[in-house]
């Protein structure tokens, strides 16, 4: 089996919260709400690669992540059994300034109530959950 190595942001602004679902053959968890984030790339760090990821998926320049926690998950990624290892952070803007970018097909600013509204991924339900945004049972 595969290992890969990804960052995760969960972004705020206010009381909502931002989403992406992709445009990505093949990419993991699809149908699924995400979080922005994706690969590290060759010599670069962490909090650089979720910086070039929001950037380009998003097209928001991020100040400042916070490292939150890590998660793992064993799916399919481009048709290979694969264990996503998750390297997760937070961060906080000031504006819903979001616009689809290079994997993002839509972006989605959503509230609390509205989190569990959409289908969600096993990573993204334990993410929301270790945030306090769902319960226990919603996992």
């Amino acid at each position: 089996m595969r290992n890969l190595l990804v960052v995760a942001v969960m972004i705020k602004c206010k009381d909502k919260y931002l989403f992406i679902k992709q445009d990505k053959v093949g990419g993991a968890f699809s149908g699924c709400l995400l979080t922005v984030g994706g690969k590290i790339e060759e010599n670069e760090t962490p909090e650089e690669a979720i910086k070039r990821e929001v950037l380009e998926e998003v097209d928001i320049k991020l100040d400042k992540v916070i490292p939150f926690d890590f998660d793992s998950e064993i799916t399919m990624y481009k048709g290979e059994e694969t264990q996503l290892i998750s390297l997760r952070y937070t961060s906080e803007v000031n504006n819903f300034y979001a616009k689809p970018g290079s994997d993002a097909k839509e972006v989605f600013w959503l509230k609390k109530d509205e989190l569990l509204k959409y289908n969600q991924n096993p990573m993204t339900k334990r993410f929301l959950y270790k945030l306090g945004l769902i319960s226990k049972e919603d996992i």
